[in-house]
């Protein structure tokens, strides 16, 4: 009624209120009232985000591998984020842009550039048995100023759940593993069979 509104956050959402370009109150889990015609919100959650990413990349000895995963990051700086991304709802809560539903986007492409630069110089059987060491990298990369802390974002957590060669080249790492079992196995017959 006359453009009074109440607006009320739970505990993981943050808001700011702005009047004629100016922050008047903002924090998490706000509850007041305000003049619509004058005033716009900002709404940020700051729960945790779970997104799951799969891409395809190619190792220094120009295998195509993929890799599938999960990042995991949260909102620390809400008014860097807020700056950076327009978060604005409207009167009936939805977000006026589109922005929000960029942002998981963003963070999976900050995970895909610092994969490709861990990926650099790794042949494809070291990615394979070794995939510790490129996640640490990715993790160590993320969390770089220029990194995920650039959009007010924390690093809760990276997991690489799988890196996959093609089908073909599987089969013949498959072969190559194969004939060397059955060259042990024949081996060992051989030397049984002499003493």
């Amino acid at each position: 009624m006359f453009g009074i509104r109440y607006a009320k956050a739970n505990s993981s959402t943050y808001l700011i209120q702005y009047r004629n370009g100016q922050p008047v109150r903002e924090g998490a889990g706000l509850a007041f009232f305000y003049f619509a015609p004058s005033a716009s919100l900002v709404s940020i959650p700051l729960e945790s985000v779970d997104v799951p990413f799969m891409f395809s990349e190619v190792s220094s000895d120009f295998q195509e591998i993929t890799l599938q995963g999960q990042v995991t990051y949260r909102v620390v700086d809400p008014k860097l984020l807020a700056s950076l991304m327009n978060f604005t709802v409207k009167p009936d809560g939805s977000y006026v842009s589109e922005d929000p539903g960029k942002l998981p986007q963003r963070v999976v492409n900050a995970v895909q550039v610092q994969l490709r630069a861990g990926l650099q110089g790794q042949r494809l059987q070291s990615l394979l048995s070794a995939s510790e060491g490129l996640v640490a990298a990715v993790r160590e990369g993320l969390r770089q100023p220029d990194g995920l802390p650039s959009l007010g974002l924390e690093l809760v957590s990276l997991a690489v759940l799988a890196i996959k060669p093609t089908p073909d080249t599987a089969r013949a790492l498959e072969a190559t593993v194969r004939e060397q079992i059955l060259k042990e196995a024949d081996d060992a017959l051989y030397r049984r069979r002499n003493s």
